[in-house]
C-alpha cells in the first residue's frame, strides 16, 4: 500500500517518536510511506523543547517568541493554503491508496484533498485540542476551532484516537461512536525489552548498590515530578537505599533541582538532562520502579509502554486511561491520582518488597506481547481500516 503521511509539527520531541515509529513500522511491513511535512524530521532527544509554532498551556509561540493566540490560529489557518497544494502535488506524483493524517488544530486540508481524490483519509488525535487550549485559555477563535473539529473527526473515513477516555470525550462532543477507533500508544519492542542492560549506567551514576526510582522524560510542571522528589524525600530516613533518576531536561528542572537542594537530597537524585533517544532504554532499565507520576486525564503516554516493555515495576495514578493499560496489582503498582501520601505509602511498598517489583515488571513486559502494544500491530491495524483482513498476523 502507498501511504502519505501528512503532519503539521517540528516532529522532534515525543511527537516524533510516534511519527518515526508509525511510519517506520509501515514500511517494515512492506509499505511505501512518504511524509508531507513543512518540516524535516530531526533526531528524537529524550525531551527536547519545542520550539516552534506550538499553543499550550503555556501560550502560543513561533520560533520561542510569544505571539498572540489569534496570530497563531490565523497562522493555523493559513497552512492549509500551502498544504493543499503540498498534498496534491504528492498524490499526483505519488498515487497513493491512502492519507494518513497527525491532527491538528485547524488543519483540514488533508480531508479536502482526501475527498478531492477520492482517497480513504485515516486521522490520528492525539489530544482533544480544542478543549486543552480553551481550558487553558489558549484559543481565541473557540467555537470555531470545536466546530472545525468534530466535523473533521466526524467526515473521516475513520478517527484513530489514543485511549478510550478520549473516545468518550469526543462522542459528548458529537462525534459518532462508530467513527472512532482507540489504537492506544505502543513500543519498539526491538529496542524496549526486558534484554536490555542497564548495568553499566548504574556503574557510571554510581547507583550499583541503590533501589532506584525513575522518570524519564520532559519535565514540566504539571508532570508531577515534584511531588515525586517529596515522597523520596519523605522516605529516606526509613528507606536509606533509595535514590531518585531523572531523565530527561525541560522547564521544570531548574525549580527541580532547587527543590533538591533545598531538602538537602543533591546525593540522592541524579538529572541526566536530555539524553539521544538510542541511549533512553539502558537508563530505563537501570531502573527498579518506573513512575509516571501524573498523566493527562485523556493521554496515552508512551513512557508507559517503554517502562511496561523493560519490565520494570511501574507506579502510576489510578486514572482512567492508566486503568485501560494497566491492573492494579498485577501489571502495575497504582495509587489515586494527587494523592501525596498514596504516592509516598505505594513507593515505599515497592522499596520494601522485591519481589512484588519483579513479578510487576515480568507480567508489565508480557501485557506488551499479550495486547500487542507494539508499533508494528498498531501499523497492521491503520491499515486494516481501509483494507480488512481476515485474521491479522502477529507481529
Amino acid at each position: 500500500m502507498r501511504i502519505l503521511y501528512h503532519h503539521r509539527t517540528r516532529a522532534d520531541d515525543a511527537q516524533g517518536i510516534h511519527i518515526a515509529a508509525l511510519c517506520g513500522a509501515l514500511r517494515e511491513l512492506g509499505h511505501q510511506v512518504d511524509i508531507v511535512a513543512l518540516v524535516r524530521q530531526t533526531r528524537v532527544r529524550a525531551g527536547p523543547e519545542p520550539d516552534a509554532v506550538e499553543p499550550g498551556r503555556e501560550g502560543a509561540s513561533l520560533f520561542g517568541l510569544p505571539v498572540p493566540a489569534w496570530f497563531y490560529e490565523l497562522l493555523a489557518l493559513a497552512y492549509n493554503i500551502p498544504g493543499f497544494f503540498m498534498l496534491t502535488a504528492s498524490v499526483l506524483r505519488r498515487r497513493p491508496d491512502l492519507i494518513y493524517e497527525r491532527y491538528a488544530l485547524f488543519t483540514l486540508c488533508g480531508r479536502w484533498v482526501a475527498r478531492l481524490f477520492a482517497l480513504p483519509f485515516v486521522l490520528e488525535v492525539n489530544a482533544p485540542l480544542s478543549l486543552e487550549l480553551s481550558r487553558h485559555g489558549g484559543l481565541a477563535f473557540a467555537g470555531l476551532a470545536r466546530r472545525l473539529e468534530t466535523w473533521l473527526l466526524s467526515s473521516s473515513t475513520r478517527t484513530v484516537v489514543v485511549s478510550q477516555a478520549m473516545a468518550d470525550l469526543f462522542v459528548r462532543q458529537g462525534v459518532p461512536a462508530g467513527n472512532l477507533v482507540v489504537m492506544h500508544n505502543g513500543v519498539d519492542a526491538g529496542r524496549f525489552n526486558p534484554q536490555v542492560d542497564g548495568g553499566a549506567v548504574r556503574a557510571r551514576l554510581g547507583l550499583e548498590d541503590s533501589c532506584v526510582v525513575g522518570f524519564v522524560g520532559w519535565m514540566r510542571p504539571w508532570h508531577g515530578v515534584q511531588q515525586l522528589i517529596d515522597a523520596v524525600a519523605e522516605l529516606r530516613p526509613v528507606c536509606p537505599g533509595l535514590r531518585l533518576l531523572l531523565v530527561g531536561g525541560g522547564p521544570a528542572v531548574p525549580g527541580l533541582r532547587e527543590q533538591v537542594a533545598s531538602l538537602g537530597m543533591e546525593h540522592a537524585v541524579v538529572f541526566t538532562g536530555p539524553l539521544r533517544a538510542t541511549d533512553v532504554p539502558a537508563h530505563v532499565a537501570a531502573m527498579d520502579v518506573v513512575v509516571q507520576p501524573d498523566v493527562t486525564d485523556y493521554a496515552s503516554p508512551i513512557k508507559l509502554f517503554e517502562y511496561l516493555a523493560v519490565g520494570r515495576a511501574v507506579l502510576a495514578p489510578a486514572k482512567p486511561n492508566i486503568l485501560e493499560i494497566v491492573t492494579d496489582g498485577q501489571t502495575a503498582l497504582t495509587f489515586a491520582a494527587g494523592d501525596q501520601a498514596a504516592l509516598t505509602a505505594a513507593l515505599q511498598r515497592l522499596y520494601g518488597d522485591p519481589a512484588l517489583r519483579t513479578r510487576l515488571g515480568a507480567a508489565g513486559a508480557a501485557l506488551i506481547d499479550q495486547r500487542g502494544y507494539r508499533w508494528r500491530c498498531n501499523a497492521r491495524r491503520v491499515v486494516d481500516l481501509v483494507r480488512p483482513s481476515p485474521g491479522a498476523e502477529r507481529a
